[in-house]
């Protein structure tokens, strides 16, 4: 009987989403998802001010414990209860298909599945095509359920909001400014968004994003939602290693904590699947580790991370064909029931998820 149950375990079909989040934390590179931190960078080279301090924070003898002390929710729960893409060491690298290896081409590449070679800059304008969040919204399942919030004010362009309509707050600009029903949470989100030093020009604080998002989920309850944090390719940019780091790690607490958060409203619990990825990767060395672009090598590597119903546990891939960042937009769909493929003919296909476990695997406890 024992093993019949788990021959039946191992092949019931897995569950569907009724709602999908895609969490992008920017210019994450594989190397920190799968290594943790790297040793060379934890002193001046990587413009660390407190070198101890890091270290004890996030320096581990293997790279399994280092990632697990770096990223705890992707390394603990994700990996153990979804799937994970992107790992060189495991045979199953994925990659960046557009040229320019900049985040407003790598949004477009995983918002519609393809390449648009017109896109070569973070300055492209108005994006000129459709996205997978556009055509969802378009469909009467989803149709005004659909959200994004962005610490990048250019989402509104690359969501096109002015064709699109999509609802997307993005930047500095306060996240609730064109509200007409107001709540004290609401002015204090939009408060902090006009008063915080803005480090990073166009681009604003996770935490800031975040409350937003979360103040709003207390009044909205979208089923396709967007979430873009910033800081992971800004303190990189900036050349320190140790504020990168800080950046990473916080990132994975606020996705757990969108996670616990989701769990906890009958609406999301046990219907939503996470999708978590980067724009693209970024170089190695010295110097490389703070930029990224088609001159930079390294810059095309990527990872992406999946959670929930769709998902089966199936852990680090490992000996995949390769994986395209691409293959997120048709994934997102999929995951929905829905064929995205067939309103795009030219985006790449959804990322294999239907493995299944092996045979012999544990009875869940009760």
């Amino acid at each position: 009987m024992l093993g019949l149950a788990l021959l039946l375990l191992a092949a019931a079909p897995e569950a569907s989403a009724r709602n999908v989040v895609l969490i992008v934390s920017d210019g994450l590179r594989p190397r920190e998802v799968f290594e943790g931190a790297e040793q060379a960078l934890l002193g001046k080279a990587g413009g660390v001010e407190e070198e101890e301090g890091l270290a004890a924070r996030y320096w581990r003898p293997t790279a399994a414990a280092r990632r697990e002390a770096l990223l705890p929710f992707l390394w603990g729960t994700v990996a153990s209860q979804g799937q994970l893409f992107g790992d060189p060491a495991s045979g199953c690298p994925a990659r960046v298909l557009n040229a320019a290896r900049v985040s407003y081409p790598g949004y477009n590449e995983l918002f519609t599945g393809a390449v648009d070679p017109r896109l070569e800059s973070n300055r492209a304008g108005p994006n000129p095509n459709l996205t997978v969040f556009e055509w969802l919204d378009g469909r009467a399942p989803w149709r005004g359920r659909v959200q994004a919030f962005a610490t990048w004010e250019t989402f509104l362009s690359i969501f096109n909001v002015q064709r699109s309509h999509l609802d997307v707050r993005a930047g500095w600009n306060p996240p609730f400014g064109g509200d007409a029903a107001r709540t004290p949470g609401k002015d204090v989100v939009d408060a902090l968004h006009r008063t915080t030093t803005q480090l990073f020009g166009g681009n604003a604080l996770d935490a800031l994003t975040y409350a937003g998002l979360q103040e709003s989920l207390k009044h909205r309850h979208p089923r396709v939602l967007f979430l873009g944090l910033g800081e992971t390719d800004e303190w990189m940019h900036a050349g320190r290693y140790d504020l990168a780091l800080q950046a990473a790690h916080r990132a994975d607490a606020l996705i757990a904590d969108l996670w616990a958060t989701l769990q906890a409203l009958p609406g999301y619990r046990g219907t939503t699947t996470f999708v978590i990825t980067t724009d693209h990767g970024r170089g190695l060395g010295p110097r490389d580790w703070r930029d990224h672009g088609a001159e930079v090598p390294g810059a095309e590597e990527t990872w992406i991370a999946l959670l929930g119903p769709g998902v089966p546990a199936l852990g680090v891939r490992r000996d995949c064909e390769p994986i395209t960042q691409g293959q997120v937009a048709a994934t997102l769909a999929a995951l929905l029931g829905e064929d995205w493929r067939a309103a795009a003919p030219a985006a790449a296909p959804p990322l294999p998820l239907a493995g299944r476990p092996p045979l012999l695997v544990r009875a869940p406890s009760r």
